[in-house]
């Protein structure tokens, strides 16, 4: 009952701050616009030109058509997790803004545990994080509806809606661990700001994985975000890959599906999904964890 509740408020201290919920979209908005205006129809007329050069006998028409949606899918996985990471970024800023406003200490003496404090802040990130992505996904199935795409199965909504809790809890986990070290908010601000524009980066969304030097590759490589946007990524764009790469030898889809960072290899072994899986789960654990320690350590002071 005691989670519940604190579950709750750190909820209603998020929601009720209207420019705290659309600065946890602008990220959003921002890569939607790059890839509107410069980085879509570059994507796009890449996938084409590969078709022209490998694909024997074609409708250029429909292939542009194909290209265009599996752009936009590619891109939605993308903003997805990005949405992952940014929400869950503003529910942690709760918690420091309640030690910058001198409410922690105040937590701290009650009878609640430590644990209990860090697993209220983190379940209402992950319940708001998940609500955000799924209110992404909806409106970026709508695009792709209007745009002449096709529909998500339910199996494949199923799939999606299990990545993105994933995602979510991953992100949270991340999120406050980084969180404990910031005790301001105007620290946390400048935080906010830096994530917001590296995590696009991180996860290879405003540019495609084959796009960055080798020893950048092998960085990202390390970071769990990029394997939870593989794993969307793989999801959204999987029926959109067969659709424009028909016809294609089977070296050229595995080498374009690494280039654009739906797969990922290690040592020129393609990482199984599964392992993309407990990566995240593990890293969201050990994250917790971490965190957990940390607030146990941090002294009773009031002031």
């Amino acid at each position: 009952m005691t989670l519940i509740r604190l579950i709750k408020r750190n909820i209603l201290v998020y929601s009720r701050d209207r420019a705290s919920v659309f600065f946890s979209l602008l990220s959003m908005l921002i890569i939607i616009g790059l890839m509107a205006i410069f980085l879509g129809n570059m994507n796009a007329d890449s996938v084409v030109n590969l078709l022209k050069e490998y694909g024997g006998a074609r409708d250029a028409l429909k292939d542009r058509a194909n290209a265009e949606q599996f752009v936009l899918l590619w891109t939605l996985a993308g903003i997805v997790v990005v949405n992952s990471v940014t929400i869950t970024l503003m529910m942690a800023g709760i918690m420091v803004e309640d030690e910058d406003q001198h409410r922690l200490s105040s937590f701290y003496v009650s009878p609640v545990s430590r644990g209990l404090l860090v697993l209220g802040y983190i379940f209402a990130a992950v319940i708001m994080g998940f609500i955000i992505c799924l209110l992404t996904f909806a409106v970026g199935e709508i695009i792709v509806w209007v745009t002449g795409g096709a529909l998500m199965t339910a199996a494949q909504i199923g799939q999606i809606l299990l990545l993105i809790l994933l995602n979510v809890f991953m992100s949270a986990g991340m999120v406050f661990f980084i969180a404990n070290f910031i005790h301001s908010t105007s620290a946390f601000s400048g935080l906010s700001t830096i994530t917001g524009t590296l995590v696009g980066f991180l996860a290879a969304i405003y540019l495609p994985m084959g796009m960055l030097p080798a020893n950048i590759q092998a960085v990202l490589k390390c970071f769990p975000l990029l394997h939870g946007c593989s794993l969307m990524r793989d999801t959204f764009t999987k029926q959109a890959l067969i659709s424009t790469f028909w016809n294609c030898p089977d070296e050229l889809v595995d080498g374009y599906k690494e280039y654009m960072g739906i797969t990922v290899s290690w040592r020129e072994d393609i990482v199984a999904n599964e392992f993309k899986v407990a990566f995240l789960i593990i890293s969201g654990i050990i994250f917790i964890l971490i965190s957990t320690l940390i607030q146990r350590k941090r002294n009773t002071v009031i002031r």
